[in-house]
């Protein structure tokens, strides 16, 4: 969905904000990258990430652990696909404890993962704290066909967090 589509609330967010759309979906912003090195990599790094309702975090992977952290909005389901079951794992990431919301959540490194505002969403702000840092070049997205055959349990969530 195009920025100008976004309902008010959620384009001024963008702009006080200073995102920008995000390969995965969303919209983004990088807020800290660690001076500190580690083998010639940030030790760490922490981005701003916007879902409105209707986008997603395509599935992906990273050879680092990302913590998100809840902050305004709605709650968002966060999938991770599991080799043992050849399903997914699901966490519902927001402030609503007595719901079993969590604050935060550690996705391991080289675990298939996305997002996608719950149901009723209107949209999400969460941060992603990466170590060791995020670089692009160490981010993979999925690919459709082969994360069906791999995890033919978790089909439907692959199905809608790969759609376009």
């Amino acid at each position: 969905m195009a920025a100008a589509e976004l309902p008010v609330e959620v384009r001024e967010l963008i702009q006080q904000l200073q995102l920008e759309p995000h390969p995965e979906g969303g919209y983004y912003r990088e807020t800290f990258r660690d001076a500190h090195q580690v083998n010639g990599r940030a030790a760490s790094t922490a981005i701003l990430y916007l879902l409105p309702a209707g986008a997603k975090s395509k599935l992906h992977r990273l050879d680092a652990s990302e913590c998100w952290h809840a902050y305004l909005g709605g709650p968002i389901t966060i999938v991770e696909l599991d080799p043992s079951t050849q399903g997914a794992r699901t966490t519902q990431l927001g402030s609503d404890l007595s719901a079993g919301q969590q604050l935060q959540h550690v996705v391991p490194p080289h675990t298939w993962f996305g997002a996608a505002p719950a149901e009723g969403t209107a949209w999400a702000l969460v941060g992603c704290t990466v170590a060791p840092g995020f670089e692009f070049q160490h981010f993979e997205f999925g690919d459709r066909e082969r994360l069906l055959r791999e995890f033919p349990q978790a089909a439907a969530w692959i199905e809608r967090l790969m759609a376009d």
